[in-house]
């Protein structure tokens, strides 16, 4: 595949699943893009998107920063610049334009309306923490951990990166 089609390749799968980013970001869109870029292009392999996507929330900045790191593997610099871009575009266009008219139109419905999608939102934040689990956690230890942790993040109400530091330590210390 000549570079020219694996930029166009890139442009469009990012372009397509940006249109279901809007609103959630790319968290939600984790066990697609798995579905996707590993098992369905081949893109990378289970090893290389772990670590793209550890570096990818581990990172400061927004959490889309996985887009530019799978455009990376495949095409360099230019796949890095056109993955980002194809994602961006459609999804700041759609909420630049629905978040005026909303603004200008706001009422109780709407209020419902939003708080109603709060559930489906926790349920994509779930499946995508399957999914990567599924992908790293290969023994019982490991495996042991992730329930553990994810158990009492849901009791305990402290940032994420501290859950993420206390399981990498206690996976240290038992490996």
């Amino acid at each position: 595949m000549t570079q020219a089609a694996q930029l166009l390749s890139l442009a469009w799968h990012f372009a397509v699943l940006s249109i279901f980013a809007v609103g959630g970001g790319i968290s939600m869109l984790v066990p697609v893009m798995h579905q996707e870029v590993v098992l369905q292009y081949h893109w990378l392999d289970e090893r290389a998107f772990a670590e793209s996507l550890a570096v990818a929330q581990s990172a400061p900045g927004p959490n889309f920063l996985l887009v530019p790191l799978i455009g990376f593997h495949v095409a360099a610099v230019p796949g890095a610049l056109v993955s980002l871009l194809a994602f961006l575009v459609i999804p700041v266009t759609v909420a630049f334009i629905v978040g005026r008219i909303l603004h200008q139109h706001d009422n109780p419905l709407m209020a419902r309306f939003r708080t109603a999608f709060r559930p489906v939102t926790g349920g994509l934040w779930i499946a995508s923490g399957v999914v990567i689990a599924a992908t790293v956690d290969h023994s019982a230890i490991p495996l042991i951990i992730t329930i553990a942790v994810a158990v009492i993040s849901l009791v305990v109400d402290i940032a994420p990166i501290y859950w993420c530091i206390a399981a990498g330590v206690i996976g240290y210390l038992l490996a």
